[in-house]
C-alpha cells in the first residue's frame, strides 16, 4: 500500500505561492520606483526651463528698472532746466517790460492830458491825470487799450479840478499790465493802488521825450 503525504506538497504550494506573491511585490514596487523616477525626470526636465526663463526675466526686469531710473532722472533734470528757462525770461521780461509799459503810457496820453501819477501792484495798474474834457479821457483810454502791454482799462472816476484857473477833469483809470505783451488768460483778483487823495501838483505833460 502506497501513501503519499498531501500535506507536505499543499505545504510546498503554499510556499511557492507566497515566494511568488512576494516577487509580484517586489516588481509592483520596483515598478512604482521606476514611474516616480520618471515622473521626478520629467518634471525636472520642464521645470529647467522655466527656471532659465525666470533668470532672464528678472534680468531684464533689472535692466528696465535701471532704465526707468535713469529716465526719472532726465524727466527731473528736464523739469529743473525748463524753472530755470522760465526764470531767466521772467527776469529778461522784468528788465525790459516796464521800459515798453511807461513808453506805451506816454504815447497813449494825447497833448490835452497830464498824467499825474502811475502806481503798479503785482500787474494791476492805476493811473492818475488830468485832462480838458471827457473825449479827451476817452481818447486817452482807448490809445492805451491799443497797446499790448495794457489790457482791462477801465475808468474809475472823473472829478472837476481847476489849475491855474481853469476847469479841468481829473481821472483815476486802471488797467491790468503784461509786462511780456502777450495776451493775459481771465482776470485774477488783483488789488489795484488807491489813487492819490486830492488834485496834486500837475506834472510836465508827457509828450515826444516825456515819461510819465
Amino acid at each position: 500500500m502506497i501513501r503519499i503525504n498531501l500535506l507536505s506538497v499543499r505545504e510546498v504550494e503554499r510556499e511557492a505561492g507566497r515566494r511568488k506573491e512576494a516577487r509580484l511585490l517586489a516588481l509592483t514596487a520596483a515598478l512604482v520606483v521606476a514611474l516616480l523616477a520618471a515622473i521626478e525626470v520629467q518634471s525636472r526636465m520642464e521645470v529647467t526651463p522655466l527656471r532659465a526663463e525666470h533668470v532672464r526675466l528678472q534680468a531684464e526686469l533689472k535692466a528696465v528698472e535701471s532704465q526707468a531710473s535713469e529716465l526719472s532722472e532726465l524727466e527731473r533734470k528736464r523739469a529743473e532746466l525748463d524753472e530755470k528757462l522760465k526764470t531767466i525770461a521772467l527776469l529778461e521780461q522784468n528788465k525790459v517790460g516796464p521800459v515798453h509799459v511807461l513808453a506805451d503810457l506816454a504815447d497813449a496820453a494825447p497833448e490835452q492830458v497830464w498824467l499825474l501819477e502811475f502806481t503798479e501792484n503785482g500787474g494791476a495798474a492805476t493811473v492818475t491825470g488830468m485832462a480838458l474834457d471827457n473825449q479827451t479821457i476817452a481818447a486817452f483810454m482807448r490809445s492805451l487799450a491799443g497797446s499790448q502791454y495794457f489790457t482791462d482799462v477801465d475808468l474809475v472816476e472823473t472829478t472837476q479840478a481847476e489849475q491855474d484857473g481853469v476847469t479841468l477833469k481829473r481821472f483815476v483809470v486802471r488797467a491790468r499790465l503784461s509786462y511780456s505783451g502777450k495776451p493775459l488768460g481771465p482776470a485774477p483778483d488783483l488789488k489795484y493802488p488807491e489813487p492819490p487823495k486830492g488834485g496834486g501838483k500837475q506834472q510836465q505833460r508827457p509828450g515826444k521825450g516825456n515819461r510819465a
